[in-house]
């Protein structure tokens, strides 16, 4: 499966429909209406006649999309009624429009609408398409988890491994990152790549293969793992790539759309159903994409 397989919805879908908290939001009318050509069923959630007005403006025909009024127009009615809609499995995608993201959040996180089980950690995932060969791989967490420690990193490995099953990688490789390859007590990513790597290999989320700590370019490279001397089945061929903190992997996501075009998608991961939570600075092609991923997810997580 390759990065547009995974992603290009354009190529008619059937599958779960997606509930748009805040749908009046231009940001995001590209993506739904990508999705409604494709034939994605959509619950757009928000005031109807403002909804109407930005599809007018766009130019975006609203078709068979259902419009939702939350029970008060304020964007907290507007999250809850988007995430209950997904916890009734009347959608299988919650996508975030012109909502705040806290509110939002709130909702998804919120026991009594029940997106989340206990324990549950948020994390973002990240799709890119490797500009060296095409080969996607899968990146998290560059943008919600700051500083996680040792057992958050564990539910956020947890988190991208079910991300990576879904997209029909039963043996995931995971690359653990840090700064050098030698566990230094003075470095806690090294320090945790080490524990990491035993719990991985030692069978705690099934099939998978973990190295590290591995500097970026012995993971991405296996050329760049002889030179260094390393033996390595994740070298150069990890498909998934755990970040050590925000710092890091915001600067890595971001060092790949900016400096090296990669092409890109997000969602965030650990509800019970894929969330597109993209950036308003992000362009219309990785909203589409971003929503592309998560149909891709809410479909294979449905035929399980």
């Amino acid at each position: 499966m390759t990065f547009q397989d995974i992603t290009e919805i354009e190529r008619g879908f059937s599958g779960p429909a997606v509930a748009v908290a805040g749908a009046d939001d231009d940001a995001v009318l590209g993506a739904v209406a990508a999705g409604l050509a494709a034939g994605v069923d959509f619950y757009l959630v928000g005031n109807p006649e403002s909804i109407r007005r930005t599809a007018d403006v766009h130019g975006v025909d609203l078709g068979s999309a259902t419009l939702v009024e939350p029970e008060e127009p304020d964007e907290a009615f507007i999250c809850r009624t988007a995430a209950r809609l997904c916890a009734r499995a009347e959608a299988g995608v919650l996508m975030k429009g012109l909502v705040g993201t806290a509110a939002f959040t709130r909702a998804i996180l919120d026991k009594e609408i029940g997106l989340t089980g206990e324990g549950v950690l948020l994390s973002h995932v990240g799709l890119f398409a490797d500009p060296r060969n095409g080969r996607f791989f899968l990146i998290s967490d560059a943008a919600i988890n700051i500083t996680p420690d040792i057992e958050a990193k564990k539910k956020i490995l947890s988190n991208i491994v079910d991300v990576a099953r879904s997209l029909g990688i039963d043996e995931p490789k995971i690359a653990l990152l840090a700064p050098v390859e030698k566990v230094s007590p003075k470095i806690q990513s090294t320090v945790d790549s080490a524990e990491l790597k035993n719990w991985l290999n030692g069978g705690a989320l099934g099939k998978a293969v973990a190295d590290g700590p591995f500097a970026l370019d012995v993971a991405a490279s296996s050329a760049a793992a002889e030179i260094k001397g390393l033996k390595s089945p994740v070298a150069g061929r990890a498909d998934i790539y755990l970040v050590p903190n925000l710092d890091a992997g915001n600067v890595l996501y971001k060092s790949l759309t900016v400096f090296a075009g990669a092409e890109s998608a997000g969602i965030l991961a650990g509800a019970r159903v894929p969330v597109v939570l993209t950036s308003r600075a992000d362009s219309e092609v990785v909203k589409i994409a971003s929503l592309g991923l998560a149909l891709q997810i809410a479909s294979a997580n449905l035929s399980s």
